[in-house]
This record gives C-alpha cells, sequence and structure tokens, in this order.
C-alpha cells in the first residue's frame, strides 16, 4: 500500500495532477477510463455533451475510446506546421464538446505551442482537456499537463518508465486529474488512514467503479515506481532531454524528407516514391526493429520514428544506416523484402483478425 500511494503521488507530480488511479491495465484502457470520467462529470453537472474532438493525426484509440464512450466524434484537421489548427478547433469546439483529445507533443513529434490558448478555448466552452501521455516522454521534469491547462491524463508507464519504450508484453495507464474530478476516479486508491497509522484503501464518493481487478497490472507499476525512485528529478529531466536530442539527431542522419521539425522525441519521414511498407520490411534484413508505416496520414508514406532516450550514438547510427540503405535500395529488392529473417511476409490484416495464439493452434490448421 505504501508503494502504490508514493507511485500515485510521483504520477501526480510528473503529469501537474492532483489525483493518480493505477487501475487501468494499458494506455487504451487509460484513455477509456479518463473519458468515462470526463463523462460522468458532465452528467454529474447536468451538461448535455455529445461530442468529442479529436486532432486527424491523434493515436488511433482516441477515436475508438471516444465512440466506445457514446460520444460522437469531430475529427480535427492539421494546420500547415503540423500542429492544431487554432481556427478549426474554435469552429469545433462548442456546447456539445465534451473534452479536446490531445497529445503534446503531437505525433509528428511537435509542441503545441498555443496550448495555453487551446486549453482556454475548450474550458471556456465548459469542456475538458485530455493529455494522451504516448509522448511524455519528451516533458520529464521540464513541462507538466496539469500546468498546461490538461484536465485529465493517462501516463504509458510500460513505455515512459522502464519497459522500455514499447518493448512489448503487459502495460499499465494509470489515470491522472484535477482536484474537481477526483471524486470520479476508480476504486479502492490508496490514502494515509484516517483512524491509523500507515495506509488505506478507499472507493471515491463519486467512483466511475472499477475497470481492472486488483491494482492494475502490479509488476509493471513496480518497474515504474523503481525506475521513478531510481532516476530522481534530474535523472527524468535527462532522459527528457536525451530522448529529444536522440529524435533530432536520427532525422538528420537520414536521407528520408522528414517534415517540420525541430522534434520531441519522434518524427514522421517520408518514402516518398517508395512505399513505406516496402522500406520498412527491408530494414529487417538489417537487423533492426522498423518503424511505424503508413501513419499518421497528415505525412505521405510516413514512417514514425521514436528512439526516446534508451539509444546511444552507436546504435542510432546504424539505424539511420539501416534506414539508408533500405531507401537507396530498388525497388525489386523492397518488394522481396525481408530476406533475411526467420519468416517472410505475412498476411498482415488476417493475422489480426484470426489470431493464431499457440503452436498446437497452427499444427491443427496445417
Amino acid at each position: 500500500l505504501e508503494l502504490q500511494h508514493r507511485l500515485q503521488g510521483f504520477l501526480a507530480d510528473i503529469g501537474g495532477m492532483d489525483a493518480v488511479t493505477l487501475q487501468p491495465p494499458a494506455g487504451a484502457a487509460g484513455e477509456f477510463t479518463g473519458i468515462l470520467i470526463a463523462k460522468a462529470y458532465h452528467e454529474r453537472h447536468g451538461n448535455d455533451r455529445s461530442e468529442v474532438v479529436i486532432p486527424a493525426s491523434a493515436h488511433g484509440t482516441n477515436f475508438a475510446t471516444a465512440a466506445l464512450a457514446g460520444y460522437d466524434v469531430v475529427e480535427l484537421p492539421s494546420g500547415a506546421d503540423g500542429r492544431v489548427d487554432f481556427e478549426a478547433l474554435e469552429a469545433a469546439v462548442g456546447d456539445d464538446t465534451a473534452a479536446l483529445m490531445l497529445t503534446n507533443p503531437n505525433t509528428v513529434g511537435l509542441f503545441e505551442r498555443d496550448i495555453e490558448a487551446i486549453a482556454d478555448l475548450v474550458h471556456d466552452a465548459g469542456g475538458l482537456l485530455y493529455y494522451d501521455g504516448a509522448n511524455l516522454n519528451a516533458l520529464l521534469g521540464r513541462g507538466r499537463p496539469g500546468d498546461m491547462g490538461f484536465d485529465i491524463m493517462h501516463y504509458n508507464v510500460h513505455k515512459t518508465f522502464a519497459t522500455p519504450h514499447g518493448g512489448g508484453g503487459p502495460g499499465a495507464g494509470p489515470v491522472g486529474v484535477t482536484a474537481d474530478l477526483a471524486s470520479f476516479l476508480p476504486g479502492p486508491r490508496v490514502r494515509e488512514s484516517e483512524t491509523a497509522s500507515g495506509y488505506e484503501r478507499f472507493t471515491p464518493s463519486e467512483s466511475i467503479g472499477k475497470v481492472h481487478g486488483f491494482e492494475g497490472n502490479w509488476q509493471v507499476l513496480i518497474k515504474a515506481y523503481a525506475y521513478i525512485a531510481r532516476l530522481g528529478d534530474e535523472g527524468l529531466s535527462d532522459a527528457a532531454a536525451k530522448a529529444v536530442l536522440n529524435a533530432n539527431y536520427l532525422a538528420a542522419r537520414i536521407d528520408l524528407d522528414v517534415p517540420f521539425g525541430p522534434f520531441h522525441h519522434e518524427f514522421a519521414a517520408t518514402a516518398a516514391d517508395h512505399d513505406a511498407a516496402d522500406v520498412a520490411k527491408r530494414m529487417l534484413d538489417f537487423g533492426v526493429h522498423p518503424p511505424t508505416t503508413k501513419w499518421p496520414e497528415m505525412v505521405p508514406e510516413a514512417m514514425l520514428t521514436e528512439p526516446t532516450e534508451i539509444e546511444n550514438r552507436s546504435s542510432l547510427d546504424d539505424l539511420a544506416a539501416a534506414f539508408n540503405a533500405a531507401y537507396a535500395d530498388d525497388d525489386e529488392s523492397l518488394e522481396s523484402a525481408p530476406n533475411r529473417t526467420a519468416a517472410a511476409r505475412i498476411d498482415q490484416a488476417d493475422a489480426a483478425r484470426n489470431p493464431r495464439l499457440s503452436w498446437q493452434a497452427l499444427d491443427e490448421d496445417t
């Protein structure tokens, strides 16, 4: 209980939030929890809100979260500079707006410089501002969503604190809120005991209910606690600096065109006349993990890369060399890649729709 209480406090301090729940088992689950809290808040105050505004460059889970919570999704176009189009936002936000879901820095690695004006616009309309914690690596110790005007946020602790970033395995998506929303958090939470020494579990007065068994994905939370406690304030700030430095260094080392910049921990290069998926498959032959492809759609044939703080200069140079070699290859080589892996190209759509999750299932099919 003490460890949970300390981690709640760590995350609240890092995000500029007043209260935190550790329950959600992933970032997407954290999003859903956050939007359910927003919904409960509006219902509690008698606000009839039917829409959630989401930038076109947002993670796909944002759109799914809002729809699953029963909201209509209003998609917001990006401006020519890759950031939120403020005039479009002014037109989109109104009496029906429950929340704006925003990632900052955004999906092409750009900081939303107008964030305070964005927050004021949403709040003046009676809406809430939701922070997607996907890119929190870039802000640690240097900027807090709560100070920017965000009311709710989720933390991808499996990505930002320890796994390392996107390393696979189970996740955890704690949610932080401002004081006005604390009563709606899932229970139980942990606080210092009101009747004795030590700590106790409690359920907030207007809780939306449990969103996961026990206290969330406990082993992931322990790693996050250890990571934060080990690094401390200076270490977290240094991690953010390295995440930003690594992204900009890699972007400068590759031969592909990289729109926008400078970046915060990720960037989207364009494969231009090549198929981005072909370039990524060819990169596998050079022993590196390729980037996300075809997204965000605002960059044609996008190759989204986030080296974050975990890479050293040598590994970044190896990745840049793989980028450049694959990009310079001929169409025939690209279309046949990968050639040096245990498996060639799979049918990705079929694999997603009809997963075979054991060797036994594979044997049955053959």
